[in-house]
C-alpha cells in the first residue's frame, strides 16, 4: 500500500476578484479560518470519521473550470488544517496508476464540481478498494444552483452501487446574505412511500448565525433499520435442518428450519417481506468461478443468482470459504457445522457372544486370574515332591485336586471331602466364591440372552478403510475430501439433492447398507434421528473431519451486510440460534444407548442357540479325547502321556 501524505499547502484563491466573477464570488472562501462551508464538513468529519485505526480516502475531480478546482483546494486546505491532528488522509489520484489497498476504505471524502466529475469518479469505484457500505461525504462545489434533477441522478447512480451512507454538501446559492447557508442532502432507499427510491432528501440547512452546529442532527442515520415492508429476494433450497421448504397448492412456499427461522426473525426486526427463489435445475450451492478469467456465467446454483444480482442474499448451510469471499460478500458466521461420517450400527451380537455379556471385560479378567492362580498353586505343590504338604493343602487321599477345583466352579458335587481343617477352610472359601460368581452370571444371562444388542459403530476413518467400507457423499462436498485419497478412491457421489441423503440415511438406520458411510454434517443426522427414531437410529463416527463456519452471502456491492450483521449479533447473544436449532435436532441419541425395556418372557430355542453351540463344542472335545484313548492302545508314548490325567 502506498500512502501519500498531503501537507496543507494547497493554493488558496484570492479574495480580490473582479465583479465579472459574480457567480464564483458568492461561493468563494472568504476567510481562512471560520468559513461556514468548511465548518459543516469539519463537524461531520469529527463526528463520524475520527477513527484511529482507519484513514480517510480523499478524492477530488474538477471538470468545469479552473475556478472550481481552486475553490476545492481552498476548502480542502482549511478542512485538513482543522482535522489533521485527528484524521489521517490518504489521497487517491484519478489519473495516475492506482495502488491496490490492503482493505477497502470505509471513510471517504470526495470533492466534485458537477455531475460529470461525479460520474467519472464514482463509476471507477471498486469493492476491492472502496467499502461501498462505508461513509461517503461528497462536497459539491458547483457554480450554479444544484438542481433536484442533478441530485436525483447522483443518488440514482449511488443506489446502483449500493452506496447509501452518503451525504452531498453544497452551498445555497439562493442565499444572498454575507454568509451563505450550506445544504446537506441524502436519500432513503426504503420509505413508507416506496421501495428502492433515490429521491433527494434535505438533511439540514446549516445557517451561519449559530455558535455551534446542532449536534442532535443525525448526519448519517441508519437507513436500513426499517424496510417498511419492502421485499427482499432470497435464494435457498430444501436442506434439513437448516432450511425446510413446503410447497402448497397455491404455489405459496412455507419455509422453516433453523436458518429459515433466523431469516424470519430478521424480517420481523427489520420489517421486510421475503420472496424465496430456488436455484435452477435442482442445483444447491452451485459452482464458484475458480479464476479471474471466469465470469458469473460460469457459476451455477445459488452462487450464480447472487453474482448476477438477481437475489439480495442466499443462505442454506453456506460455508464461508476463501473462493466465495473473492466474488461475494459474506455475513458474520452464526454457526459452525461439523462434517462427519454417518455410519450404521455395529453388527448384532451372536448367540455365542451373548454368553460373555453378563460380565464386563475386567470381571472376566479377574475370574480368569483367580482360576489361573489356583491352578498354579496346585501345580507348584504337586511338583514340590512333599507328600505332607499335599495332604495339608488338598486333604488326605485327594488325588484329583484340579478336577475338584473345576467341579466346584461349575456347581458339581465332590465324591471325597478333605479331613483336615485347613483343607476344608480352603474348600469352603472356594465354594463361596464360586457360588457368588455363578449366581451373578446365571441371573444376568437370562436377560442378555433375550436382548437385541449390537456392537458399537466404527469410530475412525482408518477402521472403516480396513473394513472395506464404501463411502457416499454429495458431489458439492467433494472439496472437503480432496486431502483424503483413501476415501476418494472408493467413494460414490450422490445426486445433489437432500432426497438422496434422506434415502441413504434410511438405509443406514435399518442396516440395509451395513458397510457404508455417508459424508454429511452431524446436524443432518441429528435431524433424522429426531423425526425417524422409530425406524432406527443412525450413528456417527466421533472424528470431526471438517469444521465449517456458515453464514449468508450477498452480492459484492450489497448494502445489507452490515445491518444484518448487527441484528445477527443480537440474536446470537440472546441464544436464539441455538434455541431454534434445538427444535430440529436431537444430539442425545448419540450419547445414550437405544432404550431397551426388558419384560420377562419364556426362553426360546433361538435364545439358547449359544448354549447349544457350547454343548456341541464340548461334545466334540469329548469325542476327540475318546479317539485319543482308543489310539493310545496302539501307541505306547501316547498311552504313557495319558496316564498322567487320572492323577490330576
Amino acid at each position: 500500500m502506498l500512502f501519500l501524505v498531503i501537507l496543507p499547502l494547497l493554493p488558496r484563491t484570492s479574495e480580490c476578484r473582479t465583479t465579472a466573477d459574480g457567480e464564483l464570488k458568492r461561493l468563494m472562501v472568504r476567510e481562512t479560518v471560520g468559513n461556514h462551508f468548511s465548518e459543516v464538513i469539519v463537524d461531520a468529519l469529527n463526528r463520524y470519521y475520527v477513527q484511529n485505526h482507519s484513514s480517510t480516502l480523499l478524492m477530488r475531480l474538477s471538470t468545469v473550470s479552473r475556478r472550481t478546482y481552486e475553490l476545492q483546494s481552498d476548502i480542502m486546505d482549511e478542512v485538513m488544517q482543522r482535522t489533521s491532528h485527528s484524521i489521517a488522509y490518504e489521497f487517491r489520484p484519478t489519473t495516475t496508476h492506482r495502488y491496490a489497498s490492503r482493505r477497502p476504505r470505509i471513510f471517504n471524502l470526495a470533492f466534485i464540481d458537477g455531475y460529470d466529475a461525479f460520474d467519472q469518479l464514482f463509476r471507477s469505484l471498486e469493492p476491492a478498494s472502496n467499502d461501498l457500505s462505508g461513509y461517503y461525504l461528497i462536497v459539491l462545489t458547483t457554480l450554479d444552483t444544484a438542481r433536484p434533477e442533478t441530485l436525483a441522478h447522483m443518488f440514482s447512480l449511488l443506489w446502483t452501487l449500493n452506496v447509501i451512507n452518503v451525504n452531498i454538501v453544497t452551498a445555497d446559492l439562493q442565499d444572498y446574505s454575507h454568509w451563505q447557508a450550506v445544504l446537506m442532502y441524502t436519500y432513503y432507499p426504503y420509505t413508507p412511500d416506496g421501495c428502492e427510491r433515490s429521491v433527494p432528501h434535505l438533511v439540514h440547512r446549516f445557517r451561519k448565525g449559530l455558535r455551534r452546529l446542532d449536534q442532535r442532527i443525525e448526519l448519517f442515520p441508519s437507513k436500513l433499520s426499517n424496510f417498511h415492508r419492502c421485499q427482499i429476494t432470497v435464494c435457498t433450497f430444501h436442506l434439513p435442518p437448516y432450511v425446510l421448504l413446503t410447497q402448497h397448492r397455491d404455489h405459496h412456499v412455507q419455509y422453516g428450519g433453523f436458518e429459515g427461522d433466523l431469516l424470519r426473525a430478521l424480517s420481523v426486526k427489520l420489517n421486510f417481506t421475503l420472496r424465496l427463489i430456488e436455484p435452477e435445475a435442482g442445483e444447491l450451492w452451485g459452482r464458484t468461478p475458480a479464476t479471474s478469467n471466469e465470469t458469473e456465467t460460469d457459476a451455477s446454483g445459488c452462487v450464480r443468482l447472487v453474482l448476477t444480482e438477481r437475489v439480495n442474499l442466499t443462505l442454506g448451510r453456506f460455508a464461508i470459504r476463501g473462493d466465495r469471499n473473492l466474488v461475494m460478500k459474506c455475513s458474520r458466521s452464526y454457526y459452525t457445522v461439523r462434517m462427519i461420517f454417518a455410519v450404521p450400527a455395529g453388527r448384532e451380537y451372536t448367540p455365542f457372544e451373548k454368553l460373555f455379556r453378563p460380565f464386563s471385560r475386567s470381571t472376566w479378567m479377574l475370574v480368569t486370574a483367580y482360576l489361573l492362580i489356583a491352578l498354579c498353586v496346585i501345580c507348584t505343590i504337586r511338583c514340590s515332591g512333599r507328600p505332607y504338604l499335599r495332604d495339608f493343602v488338598f486333604g488326605r487321599g485327594i488325588s484329583t485336586p484340579i478336577l475338584n477345583l473345576l467341579n466346584v466352579l461349575f456347581g458339581g458335587a465332590l465324591q471325597q471331602l478333605p479331613a483336615r481343617n485347613f483343607a476344608r477352610t480352603l474348600l469352603f472359601l472356594w465354594m463361596y466364591y464360586c457360588l457368588v460368581v455363578r449366581t451373578s452370571y446365571q441371573g444376568s444371562l437370562f436377560e442378555y440372552l433375550q436382548e437385541h444388542k449390537n456392537f458399537g459403530p466404527l469410530q475412525t476413518v482408518d477402521a472403516m478403510v480396513d473394513e472395506n467400507y464404501r463411502f457416499y457423499s454429495l458431489y458439492e462436498s467433494s472439496l472437503y475430501l480432496e486431502q483424503m485419497p483413501k476415501i476418494l478412491s472408493r467413494i460414490t457421489w450422490l445426486e445433489d439433492e437432500d432426497a438422496a441423503v434422506e434415502r441413504h440415511l434410511s438405509r443406514l438406520s435399518i442396516l440395509q447398507e451395513p458397510a457404508t458411510a455417508l459424508f454429511t454434517d452431524i446436524e443432518r443426522v441429528a435431524y433424522y434421528n429426531r423425526f425417524h427414531a422409530r425406524e432406527g437410529l443412525v450413528y456417527v463416527a466421533n472424528v470431526v473431519l471438517v469444521r465449517l463456519p456458515i453464514g449468508m452471502y450477498y452480492p459484492k456491492k450489497s448494502c445489507l451486510a452490515n445491518q444484518f450483521d448487527r441484528e445477527l449479533d443480537g440474536l446470537l447473544t440472546s441464544g436464539y440460534v441455538s434455541y431454534r436449532l434445538g427444535r430440529y435436532v436431537d444430539y442425545d441419541a448419540f450419547k445414550r444407548p437405544p432404550a431397551y425395556h426388558h419384560a420377562p418372557t419364556p426362553l426360546t430355542i433361538d435364545h439358547l442357540v449359544g448354549c447349544f453351540e457350547t454343548l456341541i463344542c464340548l461334545l466334540s472335545v469329548a469325542a476327540g479325547l475318546l479317539l485319543v484313548e482308543l489310539l493310545s492302545r496302539r501307541i505306547v508314548s501316547l498311552r504313557a502321556l495319558l496316564t498322567i490325567l487320572p492323577t490330576v
